[in-house]
């Protein structure tokens, strides 16, 4: 419907709806800014000669009224011959397929207007005799064409009303036979339905790609054929018998309820072929008047069942609703062909457009993402196809935006089926939108999209599946690679390496976005675990971050003491190596703990841990950090300690990286110990000052230690 309608005014059979719009002017269609000066008056038609143009249609197409046929009051109705013998109907109905075919190929807009500029008079014509090839050309009948039987049929063209009144009591549609006036003689005529002709001639139009054309004699058809229907309905309703006390509301659903079950032969009679509606559809499409198909089709059943039979045509209502950002139209267009049409293949681009109008919906709600999933599921169970990428993730964003974590879950399981790539940008996007939720929707993913690597990653023991499905991936000694040339498996190695990349990349994105979310540190172990089992290297950051995270909430919810929670995260990250960049980063970023909270016993432990495993890197600064804050608040036999234990047991590469700061404070200790001769001692085993000449703190402690020692 392109115009509402007023509630009672309008009364119109459900399945009748109108389509036209009085802003619709054919003047403006055609470029041209001529209207007719006087409307109402009387109409007079002549033919222009041949070679002009048809500039004095305009003022007759000016006005969308003057394109219906209308019976002249001085030409009387023809008289129907119930009685026609077989060669006579023969005879008539190939006249009518001969001028019907004659108005298919005609070349140009202007020779089939001014055509219809003739029949329209609703007056008897003929059909000049033309070669093969030739032209249409017709005439208003004369006198001079009665009599001869070698002369052609005469035609004439009626109303749809008229002649549904005039053929009520047969099971005529297209034509019947009857008798002409005294003027021409009681001539033979074929009486020919407008529904017919005029749809032929809309398709004539559409196929010269004359869509304004189309659009406006189909559009004035479908209003006058509203109003038929609505005299018609108002009279059935007329003829309900009741007291006084019936409305007319209820003599009116009266009048409706005796036709139900039944198509009116006014209905019947006036209703526009598929291939009409079909034309129409396709003329709108081209000329984009998107809101005017949506609008045809809105709270109309029946008309959508009726015209989305096909796929083109269901190919331009889902490019409509996809404009008009209308997803429940989409939905019921696919679902309405799917069901009356079921032998139909519906192409994948229907499919995808469909579910693209839901998710764009301009009052998008829980109804059109609901839509939108019921499509993506008939895509791939009934039309054997897989979604796009983007259309995916589309999905579960949207599900997860409308707190809808059981829909975004349920899509998420079916990329193996969807043959979604795990490294693409599309799946990294949607475990990242997933961690912005702080629910367990991140989670079960994570054990779906990992659940292949052991028990670290998940509680499952076997593959779901759906990832059985996907989980082809390639192995340096599959057999298939062990057999392959070396520049294959070369192939194959940087295919796998950049996976493995990507997959570090996303699980380190994941962690931060966990953390900045305010995840609970279960979910963080769970990431930890993959990978770990993944063999994932974490960012120093969301490491330094993740640790301090378990570490207090070891301290404030199991609540351990210092030692044992430090015991714990020892033990937690011995146990997960392969996300650390190394055990001295781990040690650093507990000894920093500790020397923040004053722990002295602590950090003692932990230096000793740091060599009892025997670090590659060590962490210089923090046990430096250390030894001064100890130095500050007068540990020295703290400091002296620590430092005995490092130049002990540190390999002779990690006792090089102790830095001058470091000697410094080990010397400073052993002075306030009154330990002289170890001062020297150490400067001369160390050769302190050949390594650090122009350090004034350790030359100054070396000659305190020798003035006090002498």
């Amino acid at each position: 419907m392109l115009r509402s309608r007023p509630g009672q005014q309008q009364l119109l059979h459900p399945s009748q709806r109108r389509i036209w719009s009085y802003a619709s002017d054919l003047v403006a269609w055609m470029r041209q800014g001529v209207r007719s000066e006087n409307l109402d008056g009387p109409m007079t038609v002549t033919t222009p000669p041949p070679g002009e143009r048809g500039d004095s249609l305009l003022p007759r197409l000016s006005n969308k009224r003057v394109l219906r046929p209308q019976l002249p009051p001085d030409v009387p109705f023809p008289t129907f011959q119930r009685s026609v013998d077989s060669d006579k109907r023969k005879g008539a109905t190939s006249a009518l397929s001969h001028f019907l075919q004659q108005v298919k190929q005609v070349p140009t807009s202007k020779q089939l207007l001014e055509t219809w500029q003739i029949v329209s008079q609703c007056r008897p014509f003929v059909l000049h005799p033309t070669k093969k090839g030739a032209p249409l050309q017709v005439r208003l009948a004369s006198a001079d064409d009665v009599g001869d039987k070698q002369r052609p049929w005469m035609l004439q063209l009626v109303p749809g009303d008229v002649f549904a009144e005039f053929t009520a009591d047969t099971s005529a549609r297209s034509m019947v036979v009857g008798t002409t006036g005294a003027d021409l003689k009681d001539a033979d005529v074929v009486v020919a339905n407008e529904t017919l002709v005029l749809g032929n001639l809309v398709k004539a139009f559409h196929e010269m790609k004359e869509h304004e054309l189309a659009m406006a004699f189909f559009e004035a058809y479908d209003h006058d054929r509203s109003v038929w229907l609505q005299k018609y309905y108002q009279g059935a309703a007329a003829d309900v018998e009741g007291g006084d006390d019936v409305t007319q509301d209820e003599k009116e659903d009266e009048g409706k309820s005796r036709l139900t079950g039944k198509r009116s032969s006014m209905e019947r009679i006036t209703q526009q072929p598929r291939a009409v509606y079909s034309c129409y559809l396709r003329s709108l499409a081209a000329l984009k008047q998107s809101k005017k198909i949506v609008r045809l089709f809105e709270e109309d059943k029946r008309q959508l069942e009726r015209i989305c039979s096909t796929v083109p045509n269901l190919r331009v209502v889902v490019r409509a609703c996809y404009s008009e950002k209308n997803g429940e139209l989409a939905r019921r267009a696919i679902d309405t062909i799917a069901t009356f049409s079921p032998a139909a293949v519906i192409s994948l681009g229907c499919y995808e457009l469909a579910i693209r109008a839901n998710l764009r919906d301009r009052n998008r709600g829980e109804r059109e993402l609901l839509s939108a999933v019921h499509l993506s599921r008939a895509l791939h169970n009934d039309g054997g196809y897989i979604l796009k990428p983007d259309i995916w993730s589309g999905l579960i964003k949207v599900s997860m935006r409308m707190s809808r974590p059981d829909l975004a879950l349920e899509v998420f399981k079916t990329y193996p089926r969807h043959c979604i790539p795990e490294h693409q940008a599309n799946f990294r996007q949607v475990l990242l939108t997933a961690c912005r939720h702080v629910d367990s929707t991140v989670l079960e993913m994570m054990q779906f999209r990992w659940a292949s690597h052991d028990g670290k990653a998940s509680n499952t023991e076997t593959l779901p599946d759906e990832r059985k499905v996907s989980d082809d991936g390639i192995h340096l000694d599959s057999p298939g690679v062990r057999g392959s040339s070396t520049g294959t498996a070369m192939e194959v190695a940087n295919i796998s390496a950049a996976d493995n990349e990507a997959e570090t990349v996303l699980l380190n994105a994941m962690l931060w976005l966990m953390l900045n979310q305010g995840h609970d540190v279960s979910s963080l172990v769970q990431v930890i675990d993959i990978m770990e089992a993944t063999c994932s290297k974490a960012g120093a950051t969301a490491l330094q971050r993740t640790v301090s995270s378990m570490f207090e909430y070891d301290m404030s919810q199991n609540n351990m003491l210092p030692r044992a929670a430090i015991e714990s995260s020892l033990k937690f990250w011995t146990a997960h190596s392969s996300v650390l960049c190394g055990q001295g980063f781990l040690v650093r970023l507990l000894l920093e703990n500790c020397v923040k909270h004053q722990w002295d016993d602590e950090c003692e432990m932990l230096v000793d841990h740091l060599l009892d495993i025997d670090v590659a890197r060590l962490p210089v600064s923090s046990i430096t950090k250390l030894m001064e804050t100890n130095e500050s608040r007068g540990r020295f036999e703290v400091n002296a300690r620590i430092g005995d234990k490092l130049l002990q047991k540190l390999s002779l590469t990690n006792r090089h990286k102790l830095r001058d700061d470091f000697y410094e404070h080990y010397l400073m200790s052993c002075l306030r110990l009154e330990q002289f001769d170890k001062v020297s001692k150490l400067h001369a085993k160390f050769k302190l000052e050949k390594r650090y000449p122009f350090n004034e703190v350790i030359r100054t402690i070396v000659r305190d230690a020798a003035a006090r020692e002498g």
